[in-house]
């Protein structure tokens, strides 16, 4: 009876093979070198000093590295600089240590990035030679700089978003008309502008939480109960004149819905019948918003500009006010008057922009695409304008949405008039119409790919490029 050597673990979380004659024993040179071939990316066979004896490797990556020129050459002198470190570390404890971790260093490519590889140098007991196994991480390394680039476009996202959120916030709390966001399920109050709490009487965090019959005199409570019912469950804007606490004053209330978070919310608003709501002296002091991220300017009614702030000097990139206040606002904003116009007509018709796409031409004869959110602030003599614009910074093409898609409302591309070039309406409208086309034709074949490009008159290579192009690579499955 044939007695077996008992496996020896070389640590704890290993196993070595029990008796390797039985199927080793009869293997010859080349077969034994293919099998160390085929256990790795790539195998160095080195001496022990480190010089490349002669290596194999099974992917053509290695190509690009000059692998086949790396015989005679000493290990160090085939990877980057601060991986030599790592290759005279794991040479210096080769034989010395019975289990070396593997190493992650880098070859140098002919196109200037690099080749990352993982060794493992073993060596055998009684040997001259040494045997470095590597496995080849580009892929590992491609997906890590995937989700780093991933993880700082979300920063960046979170960062926009909090800095839009910060400058809605302001003009919301700026506005001076008392302005209510509404639960249209149980009318509560979520929100409250300052202009609410002096009309009430109370700090507006106050009023949040409260009911807004509860803010109408007794007389008023069932028609305003009625009133804000209907917009919430019918989707129309209700109106309706009441008396509001604590002192009784007549107001006119606007309740419009809007959705939110998959319901839907009420606006409401309140505008005095005995006064008209007066901004500060001289109008809204653009100083205070020199703390704000965004540039801030202040509007007549006619346009002309009587205030900016630091922010938009810089980014008009004018030395003073003086060179600005007194001009009108398209010297500065549009790429044509038409701009100007667009965004003084829907502030005169809505009260309200958000979101208004454009750019700024600063003094240098130099462009900037921005985004423009305004709002109408009535004073004794007509109105004011007041705009904060940002910076449009959008990411590179190939991630950059749409301002429509496939699945855009007929009115969308008609409220781009006179936002976007007609140059750019009519190339994205072709894009919308050549996916909508593709889509249909992958789901007419069963999202057969070849039968696909039959049906729209493409090759298939053609097919696959606009599949990528517009995202429909996964198209069809779970």
């Amino acid at each position: 009876m044939t007695n077996r050597a008992t496996p020896r673990a070389a640590n704890d979380n290993s196993r070595a093979f029990g008796d390797p004659s039985p199927f080793l024993g009869a293997l010859g040179e080349r077969e034994i070198a293919s099998l160390l071939q085929s256990g790795s990316d790539i195998t160095l066979v080195l001496s022990k000093d480190g010089r490349i004896e002669d290596l194999a490797y099974r992917d053509p990556r290695f190509e690009t590295v000059r692998a086949p020129d790396w015989a005679g050459r000493h290990w160090t002198e085939v990877v980057t600089g601060e991986s030599v470190e790592k290759i005279s570390a794991l040479l210096a404890d080769a034989g010395r240590v019975e289990d070396l971790p593997p190493r992650q260093v880098n070859h140098p490519d002919a196109d200037g990035s690099d080749l990352p590889v993982r060794y493992r140098l073993v060596s055998l007991p009684g040997g001259e030679a040494l045997f470095a196994f590597g496995e080849n991480l580009s892929e590992v390394a491609s997906a890590q700089s995937r989700l780093v680039q991933a993880q700082m476009e979300l920063e960046a996202d979170y960062r926009k978003l909090r800095d839009t959120e910060a400058r809605y916030r302001t003009v919301y709390q700026m506005a001076s008309r008392a302005i209510l966001v509404v639960d249209g399920a149980s009318r509560t109050i979520l929100d409250a502008n300052r202009a609410a709490g002096r009309l009430f009487g109370k700090d507006a965090a106050k009023l949040i939480g409260d009911s807004v019959p509860n803010l109408l005199d007794r007389a008023s409570r069932k028609e305003g109960v009625t009133a804000l019912t209907e917009a919430h469950y019918q989707g129309d804007v209700r109106v309706l004149q009441a008396a509001v606490l604590p002192d009784g004053k007549e107001c006119r209330i606007s309740m419009e819905p809007f959705r939110e978070n998959g319901q839907n919310n009420l606006l409401v608003r309140f505008d005095r019948l005995d006064t008209v709501a007066e901004a500060p002296e001289g109008g809204i002091d653009l100083h205070l918003l020199n703390n704000h991220p965004e540039g801030a300017v202040l509007l007549d009614g006619q346009g002309q500009v009587q205030d900016v702030n630091e922010q938009f000097l810089d980014l008009v990139q004018s030395l003073n006010r003086d060179r600005i206040v007194g001009r009108h606002l398209n010297n500065w904003l549009g790429a044509s008057s038409v701009d100007t116009q667009v965004l003084l007509s829907k502030l005169r018709k809505e009260g309200r922009v958000a979101g208004f796409a454009t750019v700024v031409r600063d003094e240098t004869g130099g462009t900037t695409d921005v985004t423009v959110s305004a709002s109408s602030i009535k004073v004794e003599d007509g109105a004011q304008f007041v705009l904060t614009i940002s910076e449009d910074n959008r990411r590179p093409a190939p991630l950059t949405a749409r301002p429509f898609g496939s699945e855009a409302r007929p009115g969308g591309i008609s409220e781009l008039v006179g936002r976007v070039p007609m140059k750019e309406l009519i190339r994205d409208s072709v894009d919308v119409i050549e996916k909508m086309c593709i889509e249909a034709a992958l789901n007419q074949t069963g999202n057969n790919r070849a039968s696909a490009a039959d049906l729209l008159g493409l090759s298939r290579q053609s097919l696959y490029i606009k599949l990528k192009r517009y995202g429909l690579e996964d198209f069809g499955e779970e």
